[in-house]
């Protein structure tokens, strides 16, 4: 059950809770600005909180014990609420209850008092109590507007400690360096700030110690600083330094990439602020430092439109409006004083209506507009009001941005090429100069009430209209466009252009160049050079022909001519080897004539045949060679015995070479095959030479034969030396010796020889090799009647241009 009574009604509400409470005496208190209301009873803690929430005293007095209630518990849970945590709570206790005043503190009571006080002394805590609710309000409100300020503003702030820890600092701060603002944060060093933009690229081109070493100095300095720095990303920061009264600094960082290389307006971007954990009036005094460092002029106002804080650049900005301002001073009164002194150009002759106008703006939750000042001078206003009913002022210097507006127009209204402003998605004219009048025939009424598609050709006009969505980027784009002009001639015009905002509309600036005449002439000379170049390539056709001819012959001979050197290099070298072994058996022989045994007689007669053998293969393969050379060479196709042809070739190497035996596996061959004996005897004399040869230290050479399907196959695989494998495509070019072949006897042709007297019987041959572990030539032949045999000789000779004829059984040629 609730009981309330109201006693008076004054503008200082107190709460006054519980039976002991309300029998104290309230005399002290000035009773013109005191309403009291007494709560004498209370089923709940609940309906307690809530009767406290609607109500919101300035000052609530409270019995320890009411009702049923804790005095205690009720404080401690009004200051757990948002919503009555700032209410100061007087506790009421018995006379010497020592232990109910201590956890009445420690709950969160501004005072506890007995319930046998004086009442003076009552009256005086009550209005101490009031008092200092009353100015941490009025501290807590000034804060909050300091904040918003400080969000508001364009470039980055930071506060440093003495000791050099960060204090505060807005979001701003983070991210003019491209560092995430959830990185930095109140007690960092300046080494583990500088850390972080180092890692995303934002530092000068310096090392990190040299940064930190300059930063530390700047801070270091008592007066004054603004420096500017490029970082290696390009960007370039300006910065604004002050020391502060307790022995550490307050800075600005502003990002002017653009304003340094583009000459553009000033970044407008506020960033917000971040909550600095500090004690209130710590703050308050640290954001004031920070406040006067901004270069742009801020002037702080309460809800009733009053300044109560401004930096010495607004003053600077309004120094013509009068008297210095004043805290508690009226912004319409500041703005009246300034219109009597002429601080405003623009309302002369209309001051009623331009102040009308000033007040409504200002008025308005956010607005951003352009003040005109004596001396030419202007200023952009951007207001916004805060949440406690007052508002923020910033006034930006933008003197030099309205002069280079004019230049601008000076150099478009004034410039002899043709160019106008185009709204880019309607495409209407909303801007053009005298020399687009002049050279297309209009007025500018009428052309301003006109669109591109007026004056483009018809084909232009079509293509432009049926152009898919986002085709005002081709429009923008640096091309050619067909025009007409207001007498209907046709003229072409390559078109410039570049975007910009007009009136806060998305247009493009256009300058149209004629290029009729020079079009027309261009054409001109295309088609005479169209002409003579058809005449050059009809006259020289003939002569490109037969150059190419004589290049492809001279590119044959001189191909020819590098074999016919290679072959005469190594058969030379060839020839002197055997030649010499006969030399020098001869002499040997003729030395010891008189005392020859028949042991060293059969030595050198080995010797002499083996040289002679030899000689033989050099003379037989260069005469093959040369019959290949001239397309010729005789294949006399007919019953043969592989077989008798290998072991014929085997015993001849056995007889040359004793080193060397020979391991056959040929009972799975057919007893007859179709071919030419002789030609396959010398492509396996090469074979098991070259397996004897080339294998020195290895004596077993394996040959292998079978029959599979219509061919048959001879394996040849010796252990020796092995063969390169980036050589094994190159081993059946004419006159090549593989690497691993150094220091070996060789002409080159042997294999060459080989694989074209296989491929004349319509054969293959491979090649598969390790180096060091020894080398197979696989040879696959067919078993075929003559009949087909010349079929497909035939064939194959007109596939590689040999005019060979293929003799039956008992022709030769």
């Amino acid at each position: 059950m609730l009981v309330a009574q109201n006693v008076a009604h004054r503008r200082t509400t107190v709460l006054v809770i519980g039976t002991d409470a309300a029998k104290l005496e309230l005399r002290q208190l000035p009773a013109e600005d005191i309403e009291l209301s007494v709560v004498l009873a209370c089923d709940s803690l609940e309906n307690l909180q809530t009767i406290v929430e609607a109500s919101q005293p300035h000052l609530i007095l409270l019995d320890i014990q009411f009702a049923d209630l804790c005095g205690v518990q009720i404080c401690r849970q009004l200051k757990h609420s948002s919503v009555t945590s700032e209410i100061p709570v007087i506790l009421v206790t018995a006379e010497g209850d020592t232990d109910g005043r201590i956890a009445g503190f420690e709950a969160g009571a501004a005072d506890c008092v007995s319930s046998t006080i004086d009442s003076r002394e009552l009256g005086a805590r009550v209005n101490a109590q009031l008092a200092s609710s009353r100015s941490r309000k009025q501290i807590l409100s000034q804060d909050e507007q300091l904040r918003t300020a400080l969000a508001s503003m364009s470039q980055g702030v930071c506060l440093f400690h003495a000791d050099g820890t960060l204090a505060l600092s807005n979001s701003r701060y983070a991210e003019v360096y491209g560092v995430d603002p959830a990185l930095i944060n109140p007690g960092q060093s300046l080494e583990d700030i500088i850390k972080l933009r180092d890692e995303v690229g934002a530092v000068p081109k310096m090392s990190r110690e040299e940064y930190l070493e300059w930063a530390q100095d700047t801070n270091a300095g008592d007066s004054s600083q603004v420096w500017v720095k490029e970082l290696k990303s390009g960007k370039v920061i300006r910065g604004c330094h002050q020391r502060t009264a307790d022995g550490g600094w307050v800075s600005t960082h502003e990002d002017v990439t653009e304003a340094r290389l583009a000459e553009r307006s000033l970044a407008q971007a506020h960033a917000q602020a971040e909550r600095a954990e500090q004690e209130a009036r710590a703050a308050h005094a640290r954001l004031l430092a920070a406040f006067e460092v901004v270069p742009e002029g801020l002037a702080l106002f309460d809800e009733n439109d009053r300044f109560v804080m401004w930096n010495r650049r607004y003053e600077q900005l309004y120094a013509d409006s009068g008297a210095p301002l004043v805290k508690g001073m009226g912004f319409e009164e500041r703005l009246r004083s300034g219109l009597q002194r002429g601080q405003y150009p623009d309302a002369i002759g209309r001051e009623d209506e331009w102040l009308a106008d000033r007040l409504a703006r200002h008025a308005e939750p956010n607005s951003a507009h352009e003040q005109r000042l004596p001396g030419n001078r202007w200023v952009r206003i951007e207001e916004r009001r805060v949440s406690g009913g007052g508002s923020v002022g910033i006034r930006v210097d933008i003197t030099d941005l309205k002069m280079r507006e004019a230049s601008f127009r000076l150099l478009f209204e004034g410039n002899p090429l043709p160019m106008w402003v185009q709204d880019r998605e309607t495409l209407q004219f909303l801007d053009v100069n005298q020399a687009a009048l002049d050279h297309y025939g209009y007025d500018r009424d009428l052309f301003l009430s006109m669109t591109l598609l007026d004056i483009l050709s018809p084909e232009d006009r079509e293509r432009m209209k049926t152009a898919a969505p986002g085709a005002e980027h081709v429009i923008d784009a640096d091309r050619s466009q067909r025009h007409r002009t207001a007498c209907g001639a046709e003229i072409e015009v390559f078109i410039y252009s570049s975007q910009l905002a007009f009136d806060t509309h998305p247009a493009s600036l256009i300058a149209a160049v004629d290029v009729t005449e020079r079009k027309r002439a261009e054409r001109a000379l295309l088609q005479h050079r169209d002409d003579l170049e058809e005449t050059v390539r009809s006259r020289t056709a003939e002569i490109a022909r037969q150059a190419a001819e004589l290049e492809r012959m001279l590119d044959q001979e001189r191909q020819v001519n590098e074999l016919q050197r290679q072959f005469v290099s190594m058969a030379s070298h060839e020839f002197r080897t055997p030649l010499s072994i006969i030399d020098g058996a001869a002499q040997r022989l003729v030395r010891r004539k008189n005392a020859v045994t028949s042991e060293f007689i059969g030595e050198k007669t080995e010797q002499i045949r083996s040289a002679v053998s030899r000689m033989l293969e050099l003379m037989e393969s260069i005469l093959a060679v040369g019959r290949l050379d001239h397309g010729h060479i005789d294949i006399d196709r007919k019953p043969c015995a592989l077989g008798d042809i290998i072991g014929t070739c085997i015993a001849r190497q056995e007889s040359i070479r004793k080193s060397h035996r020979f391991l056959l596996d040929l009972e799975r061959l057919p007893s007859t095959i179709y071919g030419d004996g002789a030609a396959l005897e010398q492509v396996f004399t090469n074979l098991f030479s070259n397996a004897v040869k080339y294998a020195p230290d290895a004596p077993d050479v394996y040959v292998t034969g079978w029959q599979q399907d219509d061919f048959i196959q001879i394996t040849v695989r010796d252990e020796g030396i092995g063969i390169d494998a980036d050589d094994l495509p190159k081993m059946f070019g004419r006159y090549f010796r593989a690497r691993s072949s150094s220091g070996i006897a060789g002409t080159g042709i042997g294999l060459n020889l080989v694989k074209q007297v296989v491929e004349l019987h319509n054969g293959e041959i491979h090649v598969d090799s390790v180096k060091g572990e020894g080398t197979v030539f696989t040879v696959k032949l067919p078993i075929a009647a003559p009949e087909q045999i010349e079929k497909d000789a035939r064939t194959l000779a007109d596939q590689i241009g040999l005019p060979i004829e293929v003799q039956p059984q008992s022709q030769n040629r």
